[in-house]
């Protein structure tokens, strides 16, 4: 089993299905950067239940009533000794498809956190994830904390969206996303540019939009879409 190029990219695309990168049931990688190669398996039960072993270390680990596909081999971080294990499930939906990412320290394996996708993984130590948000793409940055053996996810206030629109029928943009104060009004026809998102953790996403004449406003996600064309709405 060849351990994964820190340039691959594990987008929504399942990454069995990519060339040279399929997963599997077993392996023997050094994962713990000893020089000697551990003896790694995997084998999957019922209703999304799975048994990683590593060396002498063994975890049970529970994908939600995914398939558990297998496992490939990563290196997050070049810099270290260590590689990691990406476990694969695949759920009904794309959105469903969850890969859960673990260490071995030599003597356990250690669940490092799991993630929709690994977008891209260039060896630093982080972590892109993109999730599909109806019309766009929300890019999540992760950063692995190797002292805590965990990939910490890092917020960000606002997500970058970038895409162009028509106005069908005219709707207000607001002062700011809690607000109610108007600032602009877009106008039917004009073209509209959708520049950032605010996503909360509960609730309707807010889009910062840019009118024809240069304004800047908020407006919710539902009046957005059911008030424009263009969209690049998929899936």
């Amino acid at each position: 089993m060849a351990v994964l190029s820190s340039a691959v990219l594990l987008t929504g695309v399942p990454a069995w299905a990519q060339k040279n990168d399929e997963p599997v049931k077993s392996a023997q990688v050094d994962l713990d950067g000893d020089g000697k190669p551990d003896t790694v398996s995997l084998t999957a039960g019922e209703g999304g239940k799975f048994t990683l072993k590593a060396g002498s270390a063994t975890l049970q680990g529970n994908a939600s009533g995914n398939e558990v596909r297998g496992f490939t081999v990563v290196d997050l971080d070049t810099g270290d000794k260590w590689k990691e294990l990406l476990v694969h499930t695949l759920g009904d939906m794309d959105d469903d498809h969850r890969f859960f990412l673990y260490g071995y320290d030599g003597k356990a394996v250690k669940p490092l956190g799991d993630v929709r996708a690994l977008t891209e993984a260039k060896g630093n130590g982080i972590v892109l994830v993109d999730t599909w948000m109806g019309f766009w793409q929300r890019r999540d940055k992760y950063t692995l904390d190797r002292k805590a053996w965990k990939l910490v996810h890092v917020p960000q206030e606002f997500y970058a969206v970038g895409v162009e629109a028509t106005v069908k029928k005219s709707f207000p943009l607001t002062q700011s996303r809690t607000g109610s104060a108007v600032l602009a009004t877009t106008a039917q026809g004009s073209k509209v540019q959708v520049l950032a998102a605010s996503v909360p953790t509960k609730g309707e996403v807010q889009y910062l939009v840019r009118s024809s004449t240069g304004l800047l406003g908020w407006v919710p996600g539902n009046v957005l879409v059911e008030s424009t064309d263009g969209l690049p709405l998929a899936g």
